[in-house]
Formats: structure tokens, sequence, C-alpha cells
């Protein structure tokens, strides 16, 4: 099968960082053929990187070209809706970055351009096919530490204004609800949804630590599955002098453990295995997910269905901070 003749839209940080190293691998899969951004600089940059293919400053005229078959489009969340409308428009296939949306009406009209475009309409959610999530979900099948009910995922860090995704006005300024607490909690949302099916009920705590990174940095998460898996998921980008990726799954038999996604230990009475998790290439099969749908028509696995659920789910529990409930006569924000 030839090669997709793929156009990029957006050459920020993920188009250079996490993008353009998987595409690199899939040359037999992948012709990037133009390029667009709005600073001048940062396109050419990215043009000459990728091997010299032309830059255009208006996504639009890179639309028109028959060259280009299908984009990524790597933006700023609130340009996601018009960019993908013009694109499907303009026949294109689109690959678009997490998440989806801006907000959920703009998210819903996302799903509408779904049916009513035949061309493939794919978020670019690398976490659907992150290695560590799926083998996690065959052990759980297999029943290696019995019937799991409750997960613990705790991802505490430091984020300050020098990190490259805080040094985005659009996430800092909150363009979109939840700045980059939502930008990367999608990600969280989508793994635990792989492995756990729905999330269909939870309430939440939010927190600015550091306002100089968002109106949000920390979220506390607790929630319920379809699978009645009860589990807490915490995100605290201001922890000062620590740092913790890791999650926690607990069975009627044992337990699973996984450390920053590199080791899954399996946890039963005295004895304890471990496994060890490959290097994430997580993008790369993203991308061999879009070529196959566009050459052959399988269905993505990445769909902007699940997308839109991600951003429901993540969109819930941030208003759930916000709303006050009453319980037994005490009035409390959760």
């Amino acid at each position: 099968m030839k090669p997709i003749k793929l156009g990029i839209i957006g050459c920020g940080i993920a188009a250079n960082h996490l993008h353009w190293p998987a595409l690199q691998k899939l040359r037999d899969r992948f012709q990037i053929t133009a390029v667009c951004n709005n600073t001048r600089s940062k396109g050419k940059a990215f043009a000459k990187s990728v091997g010299g293919v032309p830059y255009l400053s208006d996504y639009r005229e890179l639309l028109k070209r028959p060259d280009v078959e299908a984009v990524d489009i790597a933006l700023p969340i609130y340009l996601n809706y018009r960019v993908t409308k013009d694109a499907l428009e303009a026949g294109k296939h689109v690959l678009v970055e997490k998440p989806l949306a801006v907000n959920l009406r703009e998210a819903k009209q996302m799903m509408e351009l779904e049916n009513q475009h035949s061309q493939v309409k794919m978020v670019g959610e690398n976490f659907y096919y992150h290695d560590a999530f799926r083998q996690i979900k065959n052990r759980l099948a297999q029943g290696r530490i019995g019937q799991p009910y409750a997960v613990f995922w705790d991802v505490f860090r430091k984020v300050d204004e020098n990190n490259k995704y805080a040094q985005t006005s659009w996430r800092i300024h909150h363009k979109h609800p939840g700045g980059f607490i939502t930008d990367g909690g999608v990600h969280n949302i989508a793994a635990l949804r792989v492995m756990f099916e729905d999330i269909v009920a939870g309430r939440a705590f939010t927190k600015s630590v550091n306002q100089q990174i968002g109106k949000v940095d920390t979220l506390s998460f607790q929630f319920r599955t379809s699978g009645k898996v009860y589990g807490v998921l915490n995100i605290f980008a201001s922890a000062n002098s620590y740092f913790k990726n890791q999650f926690l799954i607990l069975g009627t038999e044992g337990s699973l453990q996984v450390v920053n996604n590199q080791e899954l230990f399996i946890m039963k009475s005295d004895d304890w295995e471990v496994e060890k998790i490959g290097p994430d290439t997580s993008y790369q099969k993203e991308f061999e997910d879009f070529y196959q749908a566009i050459r052959t028509g399988k269905k993505v696995v990445s769909s902007f269905r699940e997308g839109y659920r991600d951003l429901e789910i993540m969109l819930h529990a941030l208003n759930s901070a916000n709303r006050r409930t009453h319980l037994h006569g005490l009035s409390e924000t959760v």
C-alpha cells in the first residue's frame, strides 16, 4: 500500500516532540508533503526538519493542496473544531490532537461531523495504544488478582512556569476548562477506561496552588466504573520536592502495581512477580491505526466518540468541584 500524503497543521510541542519521532519510523506509510503554522519562524524550522517540505502560514491554503490527502491537526484545543470542520469539508482525512474540543458543545459538534463525513476521523489519544494499559487489562481478564474492586492512581509532580507545557498561554490562561490539568488528565481517563470500561459516577475537589501555571493545578477525583470498581485519580501538579506516577489495583486475590509505566508487579499472599513493560510506542501505533483506517477501511480505536466520552468525564470531575452538596445538614465543597 502506498504512503499517505500527510499535511501537518500546527508545528508546536506535539508535532515536534510527539508526532514527528513516530512518523520518522513510519516513512513507508506516511509522506509529509506540507506543514502549516501561524508563527513563520517555527513553521519554517519544522518544515526544514521534516525534509524541506513547503511551509504555509494559512491552513486553508494547505487544505487546497492536491498533494495532501490527510491532515494531522496539532493546534491549541480551542481551534480543533473549526480546523477539523474545514479539513473534512475539503475532503481530507483527519487526526486531531486530544482533548477532542474546547468544551462539550463543540465536542458534540465534532461527533456530528463524524456522521456527516465519510473520511477517517480520529482523535490523537495515544493512551488507547499504550502497551502498559493493554497489558494490565489482559492480566485482569486472566484473573491474576481475582476480581478487581479498587484502583488508586497518583500523579504527583512539580510543574513550574519553566515547563514547556506551562509556558503555552492557552493552557495557563484556560482557553479551555481546567487548563493543562484537562489537557493531560484526559490521558488518565482514557487509560482507566481501557482497563475498567466506563466511568459512570464521580466527584472531585480542585485547587490552585501555583496560579502562575493556571487556575487549576490540583485534582483529586473519586469515581466508580460500570464494573463497580471504585477508584481515586490524583493529579497534583504543584507537589514540591516530590515525584510519583504510580497506580495500584486491589483485587479479591491479590494486587497489581505499576510504577512509571515501566514495571508491573503482581502480588499474591507472600509471593510476587514482576513483568517489564516495553518502551512506549503508543504514538507510532496511533499513526499505524490512522494509516490502516484510511487504506483498509478498518475502524479506528481512538474515535471521536471515545474522545468525547473522555472529555465528558474529565469536565464532569472539574464541574463537580464547583458544586456544593448537602449531606445530613452539612455543606461541603467536593
